[in-house]
């Protein structure tokens, strides 16, 4: 029988940080193959259910004097049918977890090094070589933790040698271990901190805006977002900006005066009205008026659009600097981009 562990023997099981991943192979394709209950090493063997074949049926099951088929009548024979049917279909499952066990039994052998291979000589049962190799590889829950924080400083830091996908599976993975050893480096809102810190010398816009985000969370008791979720965005938003154009001119867009003066037509701002981004009291502070108070749900719908587009965050900041500056109020490209 073909298991899923046949794709994954590139993973050998050499050292104790090999463990977790190389047993959770085996726990998720048995678990796949519902046989989990029959190797588990946790488990003495005396506690663990036997994988028995199905007894098949006879025609005494249905009439207790015959001895063969031709004994029965009509009623009773449809009786000793229905029997046999589901005594095949108990056969045939049998024989598939067997095969399963068998499987992981094979894999257990391949893809353990020779080093511990002796460990495992001479024990017949998956449960007991299981076992084996647990105890000599599995680490304990302390030096887990430790090995974990390792990997989860490191990544504090890109590794410009690292792809920037590989990088950020990296952050998720660990960062799952991390949670699921409860490390206190990745409790509340530290580890969206440590992301920000982390992908701003990539991305210091989605960076910047998603700082903002979790201040405005934090400040109002919110609970922190998922870093699964924000690691899938960030890549998404990486993506999308290693696929954009080199050139951000567009002359199609402008819209050309009798004395050839292009202009750009006016587009809807990210707040939602039609103005440009200098005359948006929602991203030009000098122009709010005293006492004004931003609508909460426009300023958050804002942030998220700023956080997600690189170049969109890029074009208000441009905005920004020039209303600062006091500079001519004259149209430029990077304040009309098609969101």
């Amino acid at each position: 029988m073909t298991t899923s562990t046949e794709s994954k023997i590139n993973l050998i099981l050499d050292k104790p940080s090999d463990w977790i991943q190389w047993f959770f192979i085996i726990q998720d394709t048995a678990k796949t193959n519902e046989v989990w209950e029959y190797i588990d090493p946790s488990k003495k063997k005396d506690e663990l259910p036997k994988l028995e074949p199905p007894n098949r049926p006879t025609p005494k099951d249905v009439l207790p004097t015959a001895t063969k088929i031709a004994q029965l009548d009509q009623n009773q024979f449809a009786v000793y049918s229905q029997l046999y049917a589901e005594y095949k279909d108990d056969l045939r499952i049998h024989e598939k977890k067997k095969q399963a066990i068998n499987g992981i039994s094979n894999y257990i052998v391949r893809s353990t090094s020779v080093a511990y291979l002796p460990l495992i000589d001479g024990l017949d049962t998956v449960h007991e070589r299981l076992q084996a190799l647990k105890t000599a590889l599995a680490p304990t829950t302390s030096g887990r933790k430790h090995d974990v924080l390792i990997q989860y400083t490191a990544l504090k830091a890109y590794n410009t040698n690292q792809s920037i996908d590989k990088w950020l599976n990296n952050w998720r993975n660990v960062y799952k271990l991390a949670e699921q050893l409860k490390l206190p480096d990745v409790q509340g809102f530290r580890p969206h901190y440590d992301f920000v810190r982390a992908i701003k010398p990539i991305s210091s816009s989605f960076a910047g805006a998603l700082e903002v985000d979790l201040i405005r969370k934090e400040r109002k008791d919110k609970a922190a977002p998922s870093i699964i979720d924000l690691i899938e965005e960030f890549k998404e938003h990486y993506r999308m900006q290693q696929a954009a154009p080199t050139t951000t001119a567009n002359h199609s867009a402008f819209a050309t005066l009798q004395n050839n003066s292009p202009v750009l037509p006016i587009k809807t701002c990210l707040c939602g009205e039609e103005h440009l981004f200098r005359e948006c009291q929602y991203l030009i502070e000098s122009l709010r008026p005293h006492g004004w108070v931003p609508d909460e749900k426009i300023q958050q719908r804002i942030d998220e659009k700023l956080m997600r587009y690189e170049r969109l965050a890029a074009a208000v900041e441009k905005a920004q600097k020039e209303a600062s500056q006091r500079m001519p109020t004259t149209a430029t490209n990077d304040e009309n981009i098609d969101i």
